[in-house]
């Protein structure tokens, strides 16, 4: 028999990874499952407890005939324990959708539904087993430290964060825990098919384990492989304190001697940081950050060598420093803004709407406009072309303020996705 998971070890694991807005509001991703209910039953308690809210979510993918009466029936189950629900239909689901395919279109829905519903954490059920499960994947595609470190406990996201507070509980406490509310979980067919890789991975777990590749040794290679990890970005952070200066813009500069005379995992983990800082939360591809961390550790010529996309950025040698702004392409536009409106855009600006915002009105990239006299002396091109500015039939109504609060500007603050490392490079 387990037991199963109290109240008050469940605060603890949310304690640790607070602290929380205020007024409290959390969402919770909702399958049906034994772990996913029972997150939402301890989550539905605890923020009620503190006089918050829940929203809990259930992507229905439409991959399987039932699967719309299943995502209604744990709505019906949610509902008798007072806990609010909503379904999201990926209703553009192609026929025959691969796993990875479907998980990108659950955090797409998922995402969207939080930045509607202006919640700033989401809550997934993800568990010990699955980190395992995890860990044994990456293995199997020759992952380094950071992949067999899986899934971590939180991580950024445009509207706010994902948490993952169950990843050391086993699968059996959180079954026990839907037992003690009453609760019969569903059961989805799909996590049995062999043409998936984690279904598969299950139906082998017994003779892995017999060769050593038990659940709670994958566990602790990750565990040890997270803390390889931290120990290495702490290296590179302090790198970029030395060698990184970021400007409230949205750009950065890097030292090239510096990053030159880095070892190659540090550089290629400060490119990769500052790439994702610049190129609101894109993720760089492992092998081009390495190319390009090769380059320009073997003193590769500057010019076209270091002239490049990465990213969603734009990387370009000038002189000893390494410039790195946003691409100018996949930049997003918010038709109608709401007069008064606080707006994360392009993951790394917050921005300020005019009260005297008009419904015609569109925020899109300066671009080419920032050619003209507005721009201040001090700011490249490169970078001011990628910043929002307040459209108006055509035209700019208001180009981007950095200085404060400016009649005639649209008032940016530099709030990036994706913060650099450690947080610790300044942004002067």
């Amino acid at each position: 028999m387990h037991d199963p998971v109290k109240d008050e070890e469940f605060a603890a694991r949310l304690d640790r990874l607070g602290p929380f807005d205020r007024p409290l509001r959390l969402a919770v991703a909702v399958s049906g499952g034994p772990d996913s209910m029972a997150l939402s039953l301890l989550a539905a308690r605890w923020v009620r407890q503190r006089g918050g809210q829940i929203l809990a979510l259930t992507v229905d993918h439409r991959l399987r005939p039932e699967s719309t009466a299943e995502a209604a029936a744990v709505g019906a189950s949610l509902a008798r324990h007072d806990i609010p629900h909503r379904i999201l239909t990926w209703t553009d689901a192609p026929a025959r959708a691969s796993q990875d395919q479907a998980r990108r279109a659950r955090y797409d829905l998922l995402d969207r539904a939080c930045r509607e519903s202006g919640i700033c954490d989401l809550l997934v059920a993800h568990h010990r087993e699955d980190q395992a499960e995890t860990v044994l994947l990456r293995l199997a595609k020759g992952s380094g430290i950071d992949g067999l470190a899986g899934m971590a406990a939180w991580r950024p996201a445009p509207w706010g964060r994902l948490l993952r507070p169950l990843l050391d509980l086993p699968k059996a406490r959180l079954a026990a825990t839907c037992a003690g509310f009453g609760v019969v979980p569903v059961d989805d067919p799909s996590n049995r098919r062999s043409r998936y890789a984690r279904p598969r991975l299950r139906a082998a777990r017994e003779v892995l384990a017999a060769e050593g590749l038990t659940d709670d040794r994958l566990f602790a290679l990750a565990r040890r492989a997270g803390q390889a990890r931290a120990a290495l970005e702490r290296i590179a952070a302090e790198l970029g304190r030395r060698a990184v200066w970021l400007a409230p813009a949205g750009y950065a500069a890097i030292d090239l001697t510096a990053l030159q005379q880095a070892e190659p995992e540090i550089a290629r983990r400060l490119l990769d940081s500052v790439t994702a800082c610049i190129g609101g939360g894109a993720e760089a591809r492992f092998d081009a950050l390495e190319r390009l961390a090769d380059a320009v550790r073997n003193g590769a010529p500057l010019g076209r060598t270091l002239d490049r996309t990465l990213g969603h950025c734009r990387l370009r040698a000038a002189a000893d420093r390494l410039l790195v702004f946003r691409e100018r392409r996949l930049l997003p536009e918010i038709p109608g803004p709401a007069p008064g409106a606080s707006l994360l855009w392009d993951g790394r600006f917050r921005i300020e709407t005019p009260a005297d915002a008009a419904p015609g009105d569109r925020i899109a990239a300066w671009g080419d406009a920032a050619k003209g006299e507005a721009r201040p002396a001090d700011l490249p091109f490169d970078a001011a072309a990628v910043l929002p500015a307040l459209w108006r039939k055509g035209h700019v109504l208001r180009p981007p303020s950095l200085a404060g609060t400016a009649e005639d500007g649209l008032f940016l603050r530099f709030e990036p996705l994706r913060p650099l490392l450690s947080n610790g490079f300044p942004v002067v």
